[in-house]
């Protein structure tokens, strides 16, 4: 009779940290968790109110799952207009290839989260990958809006189930660069290259961190910093939308 295998499934949380360490596009929980402190008095300010972004927040209430229907919508925008006529027409392909690299991911995403994220690997990549397409249109088309000056008629917005109302915009910006609320800067980027792939090394593949600078209003370099982190747009934005 074999020797009984140990255990060692309570040290998957220490190899997820220790792994990240070594990842030039990953921070180890660099998506910031709400303190006791601050989130006891109001409870409710760091609760999403239009949509959840991530794992944490999913489905938090009512309103916020009746979101989850635009978020798919923007995620087929996303998937069918970015690239060639031809390389639209492989949009499920490319699609499973967003899937196949995103779930290669896991153990990074978890870290980011400080590592206490329970989902499967399956269900943790789905989210990242509808939500990862659903911020990335959100940001093209806040880009489009910022530079048609705010006119939802002028690019076809005026159906735009989020830009064509200025309260529903600021609340879903809100909640986007909430604490908690939010994805890996490298889900954005894995994402985007598999959508629109240009053959550059992903090191200096600043297209996504132009997105978002355009989306808020940041100008955008001639040369892009090395690092961009999704907690940029977090920290540095939130003031815009308030």
């Amino acid at each position: 009779m074999a020797a009984k295998q140990p255990d060692f499934s309570w040290m998957v949380p220490i190899e997820v940290m220790l792994g990240s360490l070594y990842h030039g596009q990953v921070q180890a929980c660099s998506i910031s968790s709400v303190t006791d402190e601050l989130r006891d008095p109001n409870e409710a300010a760091f609760k999403p109110k239009e949509v959840s972004i991530g794992p944490l927040h999913r489905g938090i209430t009512r309103h916020v799952q009746l979101m989850e229907e635009t978020k798919w919508r923007y995620m087929r925008e996303f998937l069918d207009k970015r690239g060639t006529q031809e390389q639209n027409g492989r949009s499920m392909q490319r699609l499973r290839n967003c899937g196949t690299d995103i779930l290669k991911l896991d153990k990074i995403i978890i870290a980011s989260y400080g590592g206490n994220i329970e989902s499967e690997p399956q269900e943790l990549a789905k989210i990242m990958i509808v939500d990862g397409c659903f911020l990335l249109e959100l940001l093209i088309r806040l880009g489009d809006f910022i530079g048609n000056n705010h006119n939802s008629n002028g690019r076809g917005y005026a159906n735009d189930p989020i830009l064509k109302n200025e309260e529903k915009l600021v609340s879903v910006l809100n909640d986007v660069t909430m604490l908690e609320n939010q994805i890996p800067f490298i889900v954005l980027k894995k994402i985007y290259r598999k959508v629109s792939p240009d053959g550059s090394d992903i090191d200096n593949d600043h297209r996504v961190a132009n997105i978002v600078r355009n989306a808020f209003g940041y100008p955008v370099p001639e040369t892009a910093t090395d690092k961009v982190e999704m907690n940029f747009v977090a920290f540095n934005v939130s003031r815009k939308c308030r």
